[in-house]
């Protein structure tokens, strides 16, 4: 692996980290060295706090990544990435916290922030039609006329 391979991962993460507007401190020495402790900040935000919709959908889908140790977390986002994004990552849960690996790590977390980026995009429209249920038309399916419900006087 060359240097230029990881400046170049480094890049591409610093965008997508816009696009998300990460409020955290990236710890770009710790990211280039494979610390898995700078890694797993922005996993957590890119799964919990980026997006609501896609949030409700992992609790929804039975997976609950707050409060859980670096170990739990990572077992629980490689589940995601199975079952919900059908993606299989190049590294294992140990490789990944390791030391080491940064090229691999850069591009599985990119990749994440990638996928979660589609399918917030994908969830943003189906919501709407979810949330506009409950406030059908109803004079159109009555035939149009707003006929009067008689009061019960």
């Amino acid at each position: 692996m060359s240097t230029g391979d990881v400046h170049g991962c480094l890049r591409q993460l610093e965008g997508l980290l816009r696009v998300l507007k990460y409020p955290g401190q990236v710890d770009y020495s710790g990211l280039s060295k494979g610390d898995p402790s700078a890694f797993l900040p922005i996993v957590s935000f890119t799964l919990t706090s980026f997006s609501s919709p896609l949030a409700e959908h992992l609790v929804t889908a039975g997976f609950e990544l707050s409060g859980k140790t670096d170990l739990r977390f990572t077992d629980t986002v490689y589940k995601v990435l199975r079952d919900i994004f059908h993606y299989k990552p190049v590294l294992t849960k140990q490789q990944f916290l390791q030391w080491g690996f940064s090229q691999r790590k850069l591009s599985l977390v990119c990749d994440i922030i990638n996928l979660v980026l589609k399918k917030h995009n994908q969830l943003k429209k189906v919501q709407p039609l979810k949330n506009n249920i409950p406030f059908l038309d109803f004079k159109r399916y009555l035939g149009g006329g707003g006929r009067q419900i008689p009061s019960r006087n």
